[in-house]
């Protein structure tokens, strides 16, 4: 990383971390109580439920099929059932479909489908692979990773797969975008400098800029922004172990969050970007913990002898799903409390459950 000066210090406090974040609409608050407003500015019920998406070998075939439950791990519903992949799911911000990826043509291609399971839509059909998906803030457009022209790069498309365009151009890998919660840019991964690290750029592939800035072979990995757009956090492994950052856009300030000796990540943000839950792999086992956005506070929120990782925020930040080995060989799903209390197995299956979402209507 580049030379810090001291003197900057209180003034990266204030900006990451003590402005107070801005107060909730009356959209997102009534979100949390599964309404929404009426266009009079009344509340009305909202009679989609709160799901969880999550994908599955249930069948035992060494396919991965689409399922859909309550976030009580009720009324599971089984999506896709085609031969082959269907993974890395993502709801869309208005919870009407839910897009993936899949390679049941052979190449990995894009869909979405209807949380009920109907109307299946190919947005992508080329011999290439699409994946890494990231849908607009207003759920009109999806940015995607493909190596179309030979490497891998950005692209961006209309929600129904029309209007393909590419957004990067170089001959590294660029992979892993992100879009920003108020829809101005997009955040990605590249190794175009030799080693991996994060950029940011708008919509339209312009105004490309580099905003980490490590040395040798760390990789800067999973970029995750902040509710306001100005900041995000990420992975990387300058001292060979894993470790949790913040930035600013424009590179200026990079915090270390984590100040231990461990491998930490599976990080998540909360809606309100006051807190960050994440696994960490300590005593020979990696449980779930939750820190101050600042990376005070540390409080790990399971203990067990099983591996606990990849904690997911829902929506409205009352509760953190995440991935358990107790079954032995694969994984099933748990919830619990955001403070780690009222611990819940969601599912029980001997082939595995994976990359549980929330939908965006969860409390």
């Amino acid at each position: 990383m580049g030379k810090k000066n001291s003197s900057f210090f209180a003034l990266l406090i204030v900006f990451f971390f003590i402005i107070p974040c801005a107060c909730r609409d009356s959209e997102e608050a009534a979100s949390k109580e599964n309404i929404k407003p009426s266009l009079d500015g009344d509340s009305i019920p909202n009679p989609k439920p709160c799901q969880i998406v999550f994908h599955s070998d249930r069948d035992g075939d060494y396919d991965m099929d689409l399922f859909v439950m309550n976030a009580n791990g009720s009324n599971v519903v089984r999506l896709t059932s085609e031969k082959g992949y269907d993974w890395g799911q993502t709801w869309s911000p208005d919870s009407s479909r839910i897009a993936f990826y899949s390679d049941r043509e052979g190449d990995s291609d894009i869909y979405t489908i209807q949380p009920d399971g109907s109307n299946l839509l190919q947005l992508t059909q080329n011999e290439n692979e699409d994946h890494s998906i990231s849908w607009s803030p207003d759920s009109a457009h999806i940015a995607f990773v493909s190596n179309i022209d030979g490497d891998s790069e950005i692209y961006v498309m209309d929600a129904n797969g029309d209007n393909i365009q590419q957004l990067t151009n170089n001959t590294g890998r660029d992979d892993w975008p992100v879009w920003s919660p108020n829809g101005a840019l997009i955040a990605f991964t590249s190794d175009r400098a030799g080693n991996t690290e994060i950029y940011i750029m708008e919509p339209n592939g312009s105004n490309e800029k580099r905003i980490t800035f490590f040395s040798g072979d760390t990789k800067s990995l999973f970029p995750v922004w902040f509710p306001d757009s100005s900041r995000l956090i990420f992975k990387a492994n300058p001292h060979g172990k894993s470790v949790i950052f913040a930035t600013d856009i424009e590179g200026s300030f990079i915090v270390q969050l984590t100040q231990n000796d461990f491998n930490n990540g599976g990080h998540a943000l909360s809606s309100d970007g006051t807190k960050i839950a994440f696994d960490s792999f300590r005593d020979g086992i990696t449980n779930i913990f939750v820190m101050n956005a600042d990376g005070s506070n540390e409080k790990q929120l399971t203990f067990s002898e099983h591996s606990n990782s990849y904690p997911v925020w829902s929506p409205g930040g009352s509760r953190i799903i995440y991935e358990s080995d107790v079954s032995g060989d694969f994984l099933d799903l748990f919830v619990m409390d955001a403070d780690g209390s009222n611990g819940q197995q969601l599912t029980f299956t001997e082939f595995g459950e994976y990359e549980a979402v929330w939908s965006p209507l969860c409390e």
